[in-house]
C-alpha cells in the first residue's frame, strides 16, 4: 500500500505548475446549440434551447461513463422483454418507461438511449451503465412542438425499469428458446459449446440474482409501499443499501427505500455551497465535495467497489470513473437554465410579471435568491429551511437519521485519511463518504485532474479570467471533512430543506421536494386545495398552471396514479403566499416566474 500523502503533495504540485497550459474553452468543442436547431440523434423533431452548450458537449454529456455496471455491454444490446422477442432496448419499451430513445451517431454508435453508456472494467470487459443524463434531461412537449431541456429532471421510471429489466434477464434464463436466441447472439460460433454455454448461464443467473437482490432490499417494506412512479426516485435509500447492506454485507442493515424525491435540476448545482434536498454534503469546484457528490451517485445506480479488510488501507478499487466525473461536473457548470421560448409557448405577460415580481420579493426572495441569467455562473449559499417551517414531508429526513451497523467501515477515518473513527452504529453519510473518498485516493492523479477540470469548468461558466491553482489533495481532504462534520450537527430539531434560486423552474414539474404538487399553481393553492391525487406520465405542458398535463390517458404508457395521502408522497407545507395572495396575485406570480 502507498504513502498517500506524499504521492498526493507530489503530484499536486506537479499539477499546479501545469494547470495554466489548460484552456477554460476546451472544455467545450464543437459549435455552440443554437435556440430551435434539431436535438442531434432523433428520429422525430425535437427541438433544443441555449443552454450554453455545444452539440459535442450536450452528446458527450448523454454517453460518457460515469463507471456505472448494470449488466455486460452486449447482453444490453440483444436481450429480450420478458414476454415477447423484441429487443428490452427498443425504442418503444424505452419511450414507455419515459427514457429517451437516440439513434445512432459518433457519440452513440449503437444507439443507446440518452443516459446509458458504456463502461470498460479492469479486464476490458464492456458494461452497460447510466450516466448523469439519464437522471437529468428531460423533454416536454407543446401541441405537437417537442423542447429538449438539458440538465431538467427526468419522467423516467427507474423503479419500473429495474424490475421489467430483472424479468427480462429471469425469462431469459428459464425460457429455453430465449436462451437460445441470447446464446447465439453472446456466443456466436461457440453457442453449442455446451462448457461456454453452461458458463453463460451460470453467469445470467448471477447478474439476475444481483439485481433481484437490489430491487428487493430497496422495496422492503412490503406491498403496502408506495411505488415512485414517473420522475422520482429514492436515491439517498438506495445508496445507503448499496453501502450497508451490499458491500458491507450485512442483511441486518436493510431498510426500505420509501422515500422517493424528485430529481433536482443541475443548472446551478455546481455554483451552490451545499447539494441535496436536505442540504447534507458539502460542495465546492475546488475540494473533493462535488467528486465525492457524484461518486456517491455512481455507487447508487450500479456503481461497485471493494472495501478491504485492512482497516488500515488507504484507498479502495472502485469503478468510479474519475476523470469523466471532473468532464462531467465542468459541463454542468457552464450549463445555463432554459428561458421561457416565447416562440413555442404562449409569450409571457410582462405586465402581469412586472406585478408578479413583486410578489416574488414579498413572500418568495428570502429564501429563493434572484440570479441574473448573465450571472448563473457565479456561486452562491442556498438557504436551508426548518422542516418545523415548511411542513413539507419529512419521510426523507428522517429517513437519514436511521442508526445502522458499521460492519466494515468500524473504525474507519470518515475521510479515509482525515476525520474522525467511524463508531459501531452510524448512519449511513459516514460510511458512504468513506467509500468514494477511498475509490478517489486509489487513483491520486486521476482525481486531482478531476478537481482540476472542476475547477476550469467553473471559470469558464463565470467568465473570469483567472488560473486555476491546485493545493494538495490532503489538504482538501481535510478541509471538506472539517465542512462534513459541522453539516453534520443540525441548526434545527427536525431537519432542513435547501431552497436555491428559481432559474428555469417553469421546466422542472412536478414540484416540491417529492414531486407531490404536479404544477406551479397548485404551490400558490391553500393546502386544502391542492389535487388529493393526480397522474403523471405526460409529456404535455400546461403552460397556463406550468407543468405537465394530469391525465390518465398517456400515450405509449401507461399512466401513473399519485397519491398524496401515502407515505412519504405529501403535498403539505410550504404555504408562503398561499392565503396572502388573490387569484389574480397568484397568477401574476405565475408570470413572473415563467421569466426565471
Amino acid at each position: 500500500m502507498f504513502n498517500s500523502k506524499p504521492c498526493i503533495l507530489a503530484l499536486a504540485l506537479l499539477v499546479s505548475s501545469t494547470v495554466s497550459l489548460f484552456s477554460c474553452k476546451s472544455l467545450q468543442k464543437g459549435q455552440e446549440i443554437s435556440h430551435g436547431e434539431p436535438v442531434e440523434s432523433f428520429a422525430e423533431r425535437v427541438i433544443n434551447l441555449d443552454q450554453n452548450w455545444t452539440t459535442d458537449t450536450q452528446q458527450a454529456f448523454y454517453f460518457t461513463s460515469q463507471g456505472s455496471r448494470i449488466m455486460p455491454y452486449e447482453w444490453f444490446l440483444v436481450l429480450e422483454q420478458a414476454n415477447s422477442n423484441k429487443l428490452f432496448r427498443s425504442n418503444k419499451n424505452i419511450e414507455s418507461l419515459r427514457y429517451l430513445p437516440a439513434q445512432a451517431n459518433s457519440w452513440n454508435p449503437d444507439g443507446l438511449p440518452v443516459g446509458f453508456a458504456k463502461d470498460k472494467d479492469h479486464n476490458d470487459k464492456n458494461w452497460i451503465g447510466l450516466t448523469c443524463a439519464a437522471c437529468h434531461t428531460t423533454q416536454i412537449d407543446y401541441q405537437g412542438t417537442q423542447i429538449r431541456i438539458d440538465g431538467g429532471p427526468t419522467l423516467g421510471d427507474f423503479e419500473t425499469f429495474n424490475q421489467i429489466l430483472v424479468e427480462a434477464l429471469s425469462a431469459t434464463y428459464q425460457d429455453p428458446n430465449k436462451f437460445t436466441r441470447f446464446a447465439k447472439n453472446i456466443l456466436g460460433t461457440d453457442a453449442d459449446n455446451p462448457s461456454k454455454r453452461n458458463q453463460l448461464r451460470s453467469d445470467l443467473l448471477s447478474q439476475t440474482e444481483a439485481l433481484a437482490y437490489r430491487n428487493q432490499i430497496n422495496h422492503s417494506g412490503g406491498p403496502d409501499q408506495p411505488h415512485y412512479g414517473f420522475g422520482r426516485l429514492d436515491a439517498i435509500g438506495a445508496i445507503f443499501n448499496k453501502i450497508m447492506v451490499q458491500i458491507n454485507e450485512m442483511p441486518v442493515n436493510i431498510r426500505p427505500a420509501d422515500a422517493p424525491a424528485s430529481y433536482p435540476f443541475l443548472w446551478g448545482t455546481h455554483q451552490s455551497n451545499i447539494v441535496q434536498w436536505t442540504g447534507f454534503a458539502p460542495n465546492g469546484p475546488a475540494t473533493v465535495g462535488a467528486l465525492t457528490r457524484n461518486g456517491g451517485e455512481v455507487l447508487g445506480v450500479y456503481g461497485t467497489i471493494n472495501i478491504p479488510e485492512d482497516k488500515h488501507a488507504e484507498s479502495y478499487r472502485s469503478s468510479l470513473a474519475i476523470k469523466n466525473l471532473g468532464r462531467l461536473e465542468a459541463w454542468v457548470a457552464q450549463l445555463k437554465s432554459p428561458a421561457w421560448p416565447d416562440e413555442y409557448l404562449p409569450p409571457i405577460n410582462q405586465e402581469k410579471a412586472a406585478r408578479g415580481e413583486i410578489h416574488y420579493d414579498t413572500f418568495c426572495s428570502d429564501c429563493h435568491q434572484v440570479v441574473p441569467r448573465n450571472q448563473e455562473g457565479r456561486r452562491y449559499s442556498a438557504v436551508l429551511t426548518a422542516i418545523s417551517e415548511l411542513k413539507t414531508d419529512p419521510t426523507e429526513w428522517n429517513n437519514m437519521q436511521r442508526v445502522l451497523k458499521a460492519g466494515k467501515f468500524e473504525g474507519r477515518k470518515t475521510s479515509v485519511i482525515a476525520g474522525t473513527n467511524i463508531p459501531a452504529e452510524t448512519t449511513g453519510l459516514a460510511p458512504l463518504v468513506n467509500a468514494v473518498i477511498g475509490s478517489l485516493l486509489e487513483h491520486p492523479t486521476k482525481s486531482v485532474e478531476a478537481i482540476i477540470t472542476q475547477i476550469e469548468g467553473g471559470y469558464a461558466a463565470r467568465q473570469l479570467d483567472k488560473k486555476a491553482t491546485t493545493p494538495d489533495l490532503v489538504k482538501r481532504l481535510n478541509d471538506f471533512n472539517d465542512v462534513f462534520n459541522s453539516a453534520q450537527k443540525p441548526t434545527f430539531d427536525g431537519g432542513v430543506y435547501k431552497a436555491r434560486p428559481l432559474n428555469g423552474i417553469w421546466a422542472t414539474a412536478p414540484y416540491l421536494h417529492n414531486g407531490s404538487v404536479p404544477n406551479l399553481y397548485e404551490l400558490l393553492l391553500p393546502q386544502k386545495q391542492r389535487s388529493k391525487t393526480f397522474f403523471l406520465g405526460s409529456r404535455e405542458f400546461d403552460a397556463k398552471k406550468v407543468g405537465f398535463v394530469s391525465t390518465n390517458r398517456v400515450t405509449g404508457t401507461q399512466a401513473f396514479k399519485f397519491d398524496t395521502t401515502l407515505k412519504g408522497n405529501s403535498n403539505q407545507g410550504h404555504t408562503y403566499g398561499t392565503n396572502e395572495l388573490t387569484p389574480k396575485e397568484k397568477y401574476e406570480l405565475l408570470e413572473y416566474l415563467k421569466t426565471l
